[in-house]
């Protein structure tokens, strides 16, 4: 079915069920970032294929709200439908409840798939149509029927994430849950993060693209530590493993009922992750206790084997960029390159190195204009040749054994114009400003975020997303909650914590620049009572010297960025394979004249 036609379909099973307007968020049934196939509800209906957005029809129009990442490539994936796009957080653009506020009639219904509406979802909207008496009906999804080749639910098998990586087993964690649950009174907690309930049971899986995690559920009492996942996905020596650990293994679908017939008086747990449908079985006698998960609390802090791991991790994950950014300036003069040749190539590169698994999301491998959208990827039909000036952009990532790189790069490819070298630099300027922040112990993201924005906003230019966000280990490349952004966060940053520095300049129909390397929260010093932190850099690739205009950066930028190609020098001139690229690391990490 075309577009226009899934919309009709769908306008017939809302008629069918008495509904004015029916929602479909982007979710799976455990509000994950990036969802498996078999999930991507929003994408099969509207065309629009970001990660992120919200699509609504009612009897006579069709809306897809997407964010500031995703306004070019919305608007041209929904072009030829009557779906129109709606901008987030955009001045005259009403948010999903506004709009229903706005266009619906006292007594409407408005439908969402219960399986993937959160519970706090659920309650925060159903509050707002209140006021107008609209009434939010949760029910199975009308779509799954429409959707005649919905991909099946993922099944790829799981193994064991070994102690050597990390550094705790999950017995370990296990107890140290229940020693958080023990502070809160709770003698139950239900994990449904699939990257909390991965790491707290020291697992990894494929049902994810790019995500080592598996569909699953984990329940902890005083007593018991249940996994709940399809059981084929495990072999005999998994289960003696888990068997071990004293982890009771049953099927993912055996949830419901577990859940109904839960012994315990308070439950920890968090609404914003469970769904409306798993929450409605649980008994109402108990009592619950909606927070962020113990897990997702607690891993979000590199332990000392995790932080040893993800370095070396990094360490080869720069020496396979750099290599790869080194080839490409050579042979983009040489022969012809497009957008997804190069992406391969340095897919290439880092499959080669050790622990390698996966790359941790598809490659932005962007060139000109095409950099100019947050999350363009090339496709076999979308693909622009290389040429010898201007800028590329590659942002990406690996997932190892010993830990989850992210990474951004814009190269020059040849001669640029004055305004390119000026934004690569004012971007740079950005990066250097928050790189080289020192800060007080219990300072958030949120009042940091602007240390990045300033070198931009004297220029009356701006970049419509976060900062930086937190990575997971061996896990999602966006986990959190630790963050780099203007939306409010009152989580302070803490010793551990994995975070990217990624300020940029994008402009529609010219280019696009993103300078993004990872970091750890690390201590600094104590000076008169008071605790300082500081970001200790884990990316090394040089910044391309032939995009920076010297004379806008101060003297204090300007030894910043010598030493951290000195550090790039010392971690990557043993990794380089020949005397050419030993020379290219030589010119490319000198001093700035």
């Amino acid at each position: 079915m075309q577009t226009n036609e899934k919309i009709a379909a769908l306008r017939k099973a809302m008629q069918a069920q008495g509904l004015a307007a029916y929602v479909v968020n982007t979710a799976d049934a455990h509000q994950s970032e990036y969802v498996a196939d078999h999930f991507k509800e929003r994408a099969w209906l509207t065309g629009f294929t970001g990660s992120a957005g919200t699509g609504l029809v009612t009897q006579d129009q069709a809306l897809v709200w997407a964010d500031g990442r995703y306004f070019i490539q919305a608007e041209q994936q929904i072009a030829d439908s009557e779906f129109k796009l709606m901008k987030m957080a955009t001045p005259g653009y009403p948010d999903v409840k506004e709009w229903l506020l706005e266009n619906l009639s006292a007594g409407d219904l408005v439908g969402m798939n219960e399986a993937t509406l959160s519970q706090k979802a659920y309650e925060q909207m159903s509050e707002a149509l209140a006021a107008k008496e609209i009434c939010l009906q949760p029910l199975p999804s009308l779509l799954d029927p429409l959707w005649q080749d919905r991909p099946a639910l993922p099944s790829a098998k799981i193994f064991a994430h070994d102690l050597a990586y990390t550094g705790l087993s999950a017995k370990e964690k296990v107890q140290n849950i229940r020693q958080q649950m023990a502070q809160d009174g709770a003698d139950a907690t239900f994990i449904v993060g699939l990257d909390d309930v991965a790491w707290l049971y020291n697992y990894r899986g494929g049902d994810v693209p790019n995500n080592p995690v598996s569909l699953a559920y984990a329940l902890i009492t005083d007593k018991q530590a249940q996994l709940f996942i399809d059981l084929q996905k495990l072999d005999q020596k998994m289960q003696d493993v888990f068997r071990e650990e004293g982890i009771e293994l049953l099927d993912y679908t055996a949830v419901p009922d577990a859940l109904a017939s839960l012994d315990a008086k308070k439950i920890a747990l968090d609404k914003g992750l469970i769904s409306y449908k798993l929450f409605k079985s649980l008994p109402q006698s108990i009592e619950i206790l909606d927070r962020n998960s113990y897990v997702y609390l607690t891993k979000c802090c590199l332990n000392p084997t995790e932080l040893a791991c993800q370095k070396a991790a990094y360490k080869r994950d720069s020496a396979a960029i750099t290599r790869f950014l080194f080839w490409l300036k050579r042979e983009v003069k040489r022969q012809d390159i497009d957008e997804l040749q190069a992406a391969d190539q340095l897919h290439a590169w880092r499959s080669q190195g050790d622990k390698f698994l996966d790359e941790s999301f598809s490659s932005i491998s962007a060139y000109g204009p095409n950099a100019a959208m947050m999350h363009y990827a090339p496709s076999a039909d979308h693909k622009a040749k290389l040429e010898a000036k201007s800028f590329y952009l590659i942002d990406s990532g690996g997932q190892y054994l010993d830990g989850t790189t992210d990474i951004t790069r814009t190269i020059a490819l040849g001669e640029l114009t004055e305004e390119e070298k000026t934004d690569f630099t004012l971007t740079l300027k950005s990066h250097i400003a928050l790189a080289s922040a020192k800060f007080l112990e219990g300072t958030t993201g949120y009042y940091l975020d602007c240390l990045a924005r300033q070198p931009l906003w004297q220029h009356y230019m701006d970049y419509k997303c976060g900062t930086g966000h937190g990575v997971g280990y061996v896990s999602g490349v966006h986990e959190g909650p630790q963050r780099f952004s203007k939306v409010y966060s009152a989580l302070p940053l803490k010793e551990g914590m994995h975070i990217t520095i990624e300020p940029g300049v994008y402009k529609e129909g010219k280019h696009g620049i993103r300078l993004e390397n990872d970091y750890v929260v690390s201590f600094d010093r104590e000076f008169m009572g008071d605790r300082f932190f500081q970001l200790e850099v884990m990316s090394f690739v040089p910044l391309d010297r032939d995009a920076i205009n010297p004379d806008l950066l101060s003297a204090q930028e300007i030894a910043w960025l010598d030493h951290y190609h000195q550090q790039c020098y010392d971690v990557l001139i043993d990794q380089m394979a020949t005397d050419e690229e030993r020379a290219d690391l030589k010119t490319a990490c000198a001093p700035l004249p």
